[in-house]
């Protein structure tokens, strides 16, 4: 039985692996203002992209277009990319390497610039590893940079420049506004999108808003019941070089699936925490007389998941997981010695139907014996999880 669910397991990685990839029906504008109909690859990109996957049409080959070809690209009803040749701040942004001048530090980049409200106000978004910064434009006007930088004063204290407030007041100011209008907005993508949008629509002038949709359902909670098949042995008890098997074990277990579903790549990571109950108890003869294995914890799996979607109810993904070294041992013994246990990982994949969820689980060797050095144990499972969403 274990044979075959290795079998499976192995076969259902294999899939996973091959990926999957959504091509969507989009455009891109080329250095001669020519737009081309195409399909982009929708990777629903967290850092701001430098280049695109594209195919005129579902058959042909896959293309790329980059900063040096292309003007803009976007994919209908989801995303709008436009280059710029613009000066941006390069300060860190992380607290440990705060500049001590409140001033920022230029460059002139070419990068894409994700388009965030379109209309007579235009604000566009840059990230790349953690550097988050804003641009904007009106009407006709070149793209620039809202001005928002965290530095040190010669006092070690965090200080703010919030040079973006005066730009949106003389250049993207509110129809009969006093200049409270602008003195609460945050330098964040909710704050920033309902000033613009409030602006292009103040005149009565429309105004679109990429990326808009909520994304639901970014914390699930799901119980875990399952089956495993489990096996346990100690060796060189004693010094002796001696194998003692304590065999397979079929047991039963139950937790609970905690799960942050990540903002980015169209939800398909998520980060999650498993903790789950499980057992292992086995006597065997030894000599003239009996050993026994008695083993239960509740375990503290931390893990990332990662989905393929086949359908809007239906989708395959795959774990890959750290359980923590300490786990609650509920005083269990083997051959009379305490459990200890050392830090272990898992992987799992399975499939996912609306609330419900089937997964194959293998768990790598664990020490539980820590705490003797002269005796190694061998202790591994593979388990059936089945799983129900709560929420």
């Amino acid at each position: 039985m274990k044979t075959n669910l290795i079998t499976v397991f192995l076969v259902f990685i294999t899939l996973l692996s091959i990926g999957q990839i959504n091509f969507e029906s989009g455009y891109f504008i080329d250095n001669n203002n020519n737009r081309v109909e195409c399909l982009i690859k929708n990777s629903d990109w967290k850092n701001n992209p430098t280049q695109f996957e594209y195919k005129l049409t579902t058959n042909d080959e896959t293309q790329k277009g980059t900063l040096i070809t292309a003007k803009e690209f976007g994919i209908k009803g989801f995303s709008r990319f436009v280059k710029a040749d613009t000066k941006i701040d390069i300060s860190p942004s992380d607290i440990d390497n705060l500049s001590r001048d409140r001033n920022p530090v230029w460059s002139q980049e070419r990068i894409f610039l994700k388009v965030l409200v379109e209309g007579k106000a235009t604000l566009y978004y840059y990230e790349n590893k953690g550097l988050i910064r804003f641009f904007y434009s009106v009407s006709d006007t070149a793209i620039n940079q809202l001005i928002y930088k965290e530095y040190y004063t010669p006092e070690n204290q965090v200080a703010e420049n919030r040079q973006f407030r005066g730009q949106l007041w003389n250049d993207v100011r509110l129809t009969n506004a006093n200049m409270n209008s602008v003195q609460d907005i945050r330098y964040y993508i909710s704050d920033l999108v309902r000033y613009f949008k409030k602006y292009n629509e103040g005149d009565g002038n429309s105004s679109t808003v990429f990326g808009s949709k909520e994304k639901k359902d970014s914390f699930h909670i799901r119980v875990t019941p399952g089956i495993s098949f489990a096996s346990m042995s100690i060796s060189d008890l004693e010094g002796s070089g001696e194998v003692i098997d304590f065999g397979e074990k079929a047991t039963f277990s139950f937790g609970f699936d905690a799960e942050l579903i990540l903002p980015f790549n169209k939800n398909k990571w998520g980060l999650f925490i498993n903790p789950t109950y499980q057992y292992f108890n086995s006597s065997i003869p030894y000599f003239n007389s009996t050993i026994s294995a008695n083993y239960q914890s509740l375990e503290f799996p931390l893990g990332l998941r990662y989905y393929i979607f086949l359908n809007q109810n239906m989708k395959l993904f795959a774990n890959a997981e750290f359980i923590l070294m300490r786990s609650i041992s509920f005083d269990s013994k083997i051959y009379g010695m305490n459990v200890n246990t050392r830090n272990s990982y898992a992987i799992g994949c399975g499939v996912a139907y609306k609330k419900l969820s089937a997964e194959i689980r293998y768990y790598t060797d664990r020490e539980l014996l820590y705490d003797y050095i002269s005796v190694n144990t061998d202790y591994t499972r593979l388990s059936i999880l089945f799983g129900y969403k709560i929420f």
